[in-house]
């Protein structure tokens, strides 16, 4: 399972940076999963420290407009959203740590100012949505593809450990996955 984690979550940071979301880097550094044993279920969950990693994952829809992210459980302007960090609070550092040259004013034809330009994104964000990338589910399957045999490999070994120190006698278990 721990292998299995560490695949999908470079697998992740891979995706991220294919898709170039990779800004001041820290959704990326803040992937992690976790393993969960209970007594008869262990499961792998997929998170980060980022606030708003799901976010990047599922998109958000739009005030006006629910196209980029039609199915995703976010939407702008619902007023369920927690915590410290705003919209344009968010876009302000993006625009800093990624500068985007040449925006200049369609009449005067000087540069648009620093806070201008974020009040515009964060208007056209809020009002159309945010995307989704899907990084983590894109992973999940390149992960599972690439581990699937070493877990059915591992669960094999470990239902013969469990048979041979339990019961006595001969045994042949076939797991297929």
């Amino acid at each position: 399972m721990r292998g299995l984690g560490n695949v999908v979550v470079n697998q992740a940071r891979q995706e991220l940076r294919a898709q170039d979301k990779v800004v001041s880097g820290y959704l990326s550094e803040s992937l992690r999963y976790t393993i969960n044993t209970g007594k008869e279920v262990t499961s792998l969950t997929f998170d980060a420290e980022a606030p708003y990693w799901d976010f990047v994952e599922q998109g958000v829809r739009g005030a006006v407009s629910s196209e980029k992210a039609p199915n995703s459980p976010y939407q702008f302007g619902s007023g369920s959203m927690s915590g410290g960090g705003t919209l344009r609070g968010g876009i302000d550092k993006w625009v800093i740590q990624k500068p985007i040259e040449g925006v200049r004013d369609e009449k005067t034809g000087r540069f648009v100012p620093r806070k201008q330009l974020v009040r515009w994104i964060s208007n056209i964000v809020w009002n159309t949505g945010i995307k989704p990338s899907n990084y983590y589910t894109l992973a999940i399957d390149r992960g599972w593809k690439m581990s699937k045999k070493r877990i059915a490999v591992a669960i094999g070994l470990d239902v013969n450990d469990f048979i041979t120190e339990n019961w006595s006698g001969d045994y042949n278990i076939n797991i297929d996955i």
